[in-house]
């Protein structure tokens, strides 16, 4: 008695629970046996253990209790679908191979896409307070439309904390480039200026220090990799480091903490945080009290979302007060945009802290993800009714012992859901190793597949049924429907009559040059685009960005000396690097123009191209009162007589003098906006611009950096080789056109599989009737005429339709991205049609090759 109280309880538990009644004695006792002999022969605690193990072992269907009312009739039939289905996967393992590496790519492509969506909408969510943070911004008229701005007048963060009770934080931020040194390391950085609420309304921890120490204005908090930059892998709590802010203007600060790596979803950020009350010494002059001025961001928390209506009704009093002091940034409204939500509007708010340059690939990848989805599905039916013609005496004989027509459906389903089963582990394999790595590393996207995403189970889960059902559904019924005395009489003529299967392949072919177009299109635009002037000449020119106005004459007067410069100028703009924004009045209207402010050599230097009246006169008192304006300022104001016309900028009239030649100031995918020049001040400039003879930019190069080392051996050198400044967007495009060959090359390798499906297809229907050809004389040039006549129709109709459709679907790409690209032509969806055409002539070859090399004889004795 006592040994069978020593029986382990809860296994014991677990066997009564899902054992049958009428087994329970038998299986049991056996289990009762061999526990009473290995305690005798192993001990106790080896005993339980094998036990246990006897228990799980016999958890088999055969054992387990039968549901009142129901058998497990259920459990042994997906049973036998399951082996059936596995049957015949190693039966055809090329034809299995097809399938599976067809869909788990697709799939593969999916999961990148799930994974990018996710990451993207997460950005920035990862902050406690993301729903009770807001920023301010205003709206403006410009040039007949509201324009939102990130950014707000300078005292309106000290005004809200206190006019509303409702606001429980606020934070100004502004970003200013400064230098700083820590011992012999000396760089160029970006400083943010915040308020100590700061690191309370963004949670961003920290790995040292304190949050609260940003209150202290001597303080300096910097983000891990600027951390490691400065001070490698020690704490650097407690060190100094030395702030230049400009000429004679510095300031000590002591670390007082280091940020944790940021989350890899993030856009907003910082490199060094300093106390906001800063400024009054980086810049003097700075009034923060002046409703003329702005700072980068203004930003409030409040306890209750709900509150934020009384505080937009309340904002009316700080727009009249604002536009009777700056008229030509006249605010219509201000308005607050949710933390959480900020990320994905930046794209339509100027100035904003935040940044969005995902909205094309929201757009483009599902479309890519589905356009793979659909090829993969219309592959795998072809394939699917190509294996089952091997499985037709299967079939008939499940119907003559009574199987139902609704019974072989399931059954197909139910293998089809298990082959997409592999399919989904093996793209889950192929997203996580290769597709998500190489693309996050392509685009420079942190995204990462997180498992312990819940939605991410349910995306699979959706996935496997949705692909399994969609690419199994129509073979399921197509193969269902034929009747079994046919089957065993030989009549069913399989692959002879299926035209929908050519539908199928049609449309893979048109889903195929819409991709391959793209690719190729990408290719000649990236050619197009290097070559295509930027309005001024690029190349043979060098520019350097200067700390102060000594240093610029310093420079100069020793640059000019050189006997490689051609042409030296000053400027406190830059194209490509720096501009500022004005608006210009005219009666009834006014338009938000781009402005640089230059010397009158600058037109000279960098190559801009005269194309009406003349430029500045090289004098220091002449042309105060002037400007120089391009084609699209004449065009936007209609001006016919651009020549001595009058407009106001900043209360003062000014003239039109000259009318230069459109040039492109940021890249390609800007638009060119109406721009004018202004002549600079002495005092203004800020970066010195050389045009160099053809072949000496290198040396020139060296020696520019040399007497910079010379001159100012404590700021680091700032400049580089005009033409480098777009390797930004180079790098984008570049990266643009191997993602579209990559998805060309994915979509033709589909289609080929596909293809190759349905030309098998044709081609094992109508083995005795290529024996019977070749019995009778024909040769092989008949039958390789008789197979590609049926293909060519079918392809000559597919591409027909995909051409145009190609051609309008890459234009409406390429205007989304680009707003200067190659003007579309056929010739682009030519190549694309005689890529696969040449495809398909390669996978119509490999069955002509087989049919010539097959017997005769043995395709007469096939059934």
């Amino acid at each position: 008695m006592r040994e069978k109280i020593n029986i382990p309880k809860i296994p014991h538990a677990f066997f009564k629970w899902y054992c049958q009644q009428e087994k329970y004695e038998e299986l049991h006792g056996d289990l009762e046996e061999f526990y009473y002999e290995r305690v005798t022969e192993l001990g106790a605690a080896k005993a339980r253990l094998c036990y246990l193990i006897d228990v799980i072992r016999c958890c088999q269907p055969y054992a387990w209790k039968k549901t009142k009312g129901q058998t497990n009739s259920n459990i042994m039939m997906f049973k036998n679908y399951y082996k059936t289905s596995s049957r015949s996967l190693m039966k055809s393992p090329l034809s299995s191979f097809i399938n599976v590496f067809g869909l788990s790519v697709a799939i593969g492509i999916c999961l990148v896409v799930y994974t990018f969506l996710a990451w993207d909408h997460s950005i920035d969510r990862f902050h406690e307070y993301k729903n009770e943070v807001y920023l301010a911004t205003f709206f403006a008229d410009r040039d007949g439309t509201e324009q939102q701005y990130g950014m707000t007048p300078t005292p309106l963060g000290e005004m809200l904390r206190e006019d509303f009770t409702h606001i429980k934080k606020v934070c100004r931020l502004e970003d200013r480039n400064v230098v700083l040194k820590y011992e012999d390391k000396v760089f160029h950085e970006q400083v943010r200026y915040s308020d100590p609420e700061f690191l309370e309304m963004f949670t961003f921890p920290l790995k040292w220090g304190s949050p609260g120490s940003l209150s202290d204005a001597n303080s300096i908090i910097l983000s891990e990799e600027m951390s490691i930059k400065y001070f490698g892998e020690e704490n650097p709590v407690g060190q100094d480091m030395l702030m230049i802010f400009g000429k004679d203007n510095n300031k000590l600060f002591k670390v007082t903490g280091v940020a944790e790596a940021f989350p890899k979803a993030h856009a907003i950020d910082f490199d060094f945080l300093i106390n906001f009350e800063n400024f009054k010494i980086s810049d003097p002059t700075y009034d923060l009290n002046d409703w003329s001025g702005f700072v980068n961001a203004t930003l409030i928390q409040v306890d209750n979302p709900s509150d934020l209506a009384d505080i937009t009704g309340g904002m009316e009093k700080y727009r009249i007060l604002q536009n009777e002091v700056q008229e030509d940034w006249a605010i219509s409204s201000f308005t607050f945009e949710r933390l959480a939500d900020l990320h994905e509007k930046s794209g339509n708010i100027e100035g904003d802290i935040s940044y969005d340059d995902n909205l094309e690939a929201r757009i483009g990848m599902p479309v890519i993800a589905l356009f793979m989805l659909v090829l993969a599905c219309l592959n795998y039916i072809n394939i699917a009714i190509v294996s089952a013609a091997k499985r037709l005496k299967e079939i008939g004989l499940r119907k003559v012992i009574g199987a139902h027509r609704r019974q072989v459906i399931v059954q197909f389903l139910a293998e089809n859901i298990l082959i997409t089963f592999f399919a989904l582990i093996l793209g889950c394999i192929l997203a996580v190793t290769i597709f998500i790595p190489w693309l996050a590393q392509l685009a420079g996207w942190e995204m990462e597949l997180q498992l312990i995403d819940k939605n991410l189970w349910i995306f699979l889960v959706a996935i496997l049924l949705i692909t399994g059902i969609a690419s199994g559904i129509y073979p399921a019924f197509y193969i269902s429907k034929f009747d079994a005395v046919k089957i065993f009489k030989g009549s069913v003529k399989f692959g002879k009559k299926n035209p929908l299967t050519k539908v199928f392949l049609g449309t893979q072919l048109i889903l195929a040059c819409i991709t391959i177009t793209a690719g190729v299109v990408f290719t000649q635009n990236n050619t197009y685009q290097s070559t295509r002037s930027w309005g001024y000449q690029q190349k043979g020119a060098i520019y350097v960005h200067m700390p102060d106005t000594t240093a610029f004459e310093q420079l100069q007067a020793t640059m000019i000396q050189n006997p490689n410069v051609v042409a030296i100028s000053g400027s406190a703009h830059h194209l490509g690097k720096d501009m500022a924004s004005v608006v210009v009045h005219v009666p009834g209207r006014q338009y938000e123009v781009n402005e640089l402010i230059v010397d009158p050599g600058y037109f000279e230097t960098m190559g801009l191209q005269l194309i009406d009246g003349r430029v500045f006169q090289d004098h220091p008192e002449s042309d105060k009162q002037a400007i120089i304006v391009n084609e699209q300022f004449v065009k936007k104001l209609a001006l016919n007589e651009p020549i001595g016309q009058l407009f106001e900028i900043d209360s003062a009239k000014y003239e039109v003098i000259g009318v230069i030649k459109d040039f492109h100031f940021y890249s390609f995918f800007n638009k060119i906006e109406p721009t004018i020049f202004r002549v600079a001040n002495p005092g203004q400039y800020h970066y010195l611009s050389l045009r160099v003879n053809d072949g000496s930019e290198k040396e020139t190069y060296q020696a520019l950096q040399d007497q910079w080392a010379s001159l100012f051996p404590e700021i680091p050198f700032q400049g580089g080789y005009q033409e480098d400044v777009w390797g930004e967007y180079f790098h984008m495009t570049n990266t643009a056109e191997r993602f579209n060959k990559v998805i060309a090359f994915v979509a033709v390798l589909l289609a080929s599989l596909g293809l190759y499906g349905l030309v098998t297809l044709n081609v094992s229907g109508r083995t005795r009737e290529f024996s019977i050809r070749k019995t009778l004389g024909a040769g092989i040039r008949n039958i390789t005429s008789n197979i590609v006549r049926q293909y060519m129709i079918l392809a000559a109709v597919a591409l027909l339709i995909g051409a145009p459709i190609s051609y309008v679907f890459i234009e409406a790409y390429l205007d989304m991205l680009f707003v200067y690209h190659i003007p579309m032509s056929y010739s682009s969806v030519a190549i694309s049609v005689v890529i696969l055409t040449l495809v398909l002539l390669a996978v119509i070859s490999t069955q002509i090759r087989k049919v010539s090399k097959s017997n005769p004889v043995d395709g007469l004795k096939a059934e």
